[in-house]
């Protein structure tokens, strides 16, 4: 089982690579990844739904992943539509941690002696969301460096279990 592990860390860490040096394509791919996960998640949501006898919120959420996991991966130019949605919700997601962190650091100012950082990475965290929204394509290099970047961390991280705690496995 570690010769396993470690090669599996070895696949992942060569596909960190080429994801660091394709961050454009790395990212296209990333919308057909979500599209056959929401679809897989809506076919297995709608039987657990049948199964259990969920109500018609559970249906109608299970329904909503499979039609659109189907069309994102089934209809040309459906992945688009999700990876401008990623882009949307990265943006949008670093502008409310940036404010969120800004509120609560200034709230906080008097409590705390290091309150001064909080502020600081709020307004990164701003600067960095308006900063997606007007650059759309320094968002798409970014996230797809960093799904390089994750993919050598948890290569590495099998590497080294393999190879730490192989043969002691039970």
């Amino acid at each position: 089982m570690a010769v396993l592990t470690i090669i599996l860390g070895v696949l992942l860490m060569v596909g960190g690579v080429a994801c660091i040096f394709t961050p454009f394509a790395t990212f296209l791919a990333a919308g057909y990844i979500i599209g056959i996960m929401l679809f897989i998640f809506g076919i297995f949501a709608l039987i657990r739904s049948i199964q259990t006898k969920a109500g018609a919120l559970a249906y109608v959420t299970s329904i909503l992943a499979l039609v659109v996991g189907f069309l994102a991966v089934f209809r040309p130019g459906g992945t688009l539509v999700i990876d401008f949605l990623i882009l949307i919700f990265v943006a949008i997601w670093f502008l409310f941690q940036g404010v969120s962190s800004l509120v609560m650091s200034i709230k906080l100012r008097h409590e705390k002696k290091n309150w001064g950082l909080g502020v600081a990475a709020g307004i990164f965290g701003i600067a960095a969301g308006i900063i997606c929204l007007i650059f759309p394509n320094a968002e798409i290099f970014a996230v797809g460096i960093l799904i390089g970047i994750f993919l050598l961390e948890a290569g590495l991280s099998l590497i080294t279990y393999g190879s730490v705690f192989g043969g002691r496995e039970n």
